[in-house]
């Protein structure tokens, strides 16, 4: 039987909401990161493995361990997110949800870094918003770029 236009409003409307959670995750682990961005994203009994460096438990942790990672990890980033992937159950309230990472980052060390990988998750609709309750970072590449990141030419005839 084909999907009443409500379902599939409600279909859309979640496939959204889920694409805006990704963004503000980007937004949120490049704030500092922010934990005060990042605590919304998680379900309180989420779970963010960090590739082989490390697992956390509970949205609270997650959001506060990110954001003091900053002290001995990476102190800036700049997370492009994309192309996301997204399974969502028919009942519209849970998925499971796919995306890629590319990244640059300087490490606490002052050390500049390219990253990619992709982003795995299971997402869960908690009242009106999507948090994740599963986040895993699976990195292909973790590179050091011994160049550096330079300044922004004042024009871009210098670059």
């Amino acid at each position: 039987m084909p999907d009443t236009l409500e379902q599939r409003i409600a279909r859309l409307e979640a496939l959204r909401d889920i694409d805006a959670l990704i963004v503000d995750l980007s937004r949120a682990f490049d704030a500092g990161p922010s934990a005060e961005m990042l605590r919304p994203l998680f379900t309180d009994d989420a779970t963010f493995r960090i590739d082989r460096y490390g697992m956390l438990s509970g949205g609270d942790a997650i959001a506060r361990e990110v954001a003091g990672n900053a002290d001995r990890g990476f102190r800036w980033t700049l997370h492009y997110l994309v192309s996301p992937k997204v399974e969502l159950a028919s009942s519209c309230d849970h998925a499971a949800v796919e995306f890629m990472l590319w990244e640059v980052a300087t490490s606490a060390s002052g050390r500049a870094y390219w990253i990619g990988g992709r982003y795995v998750a299971m997402a869960r609709k908690s009242g009106p918003a999507w948090q994740f309750a599963v986040l895993e970072l699976q990195a292909d590449l973790i590179s050091h770029y011994p160049d550096g990141w330079g300044e922004k030419p004042d024009a871009l005839a210098d670059a």
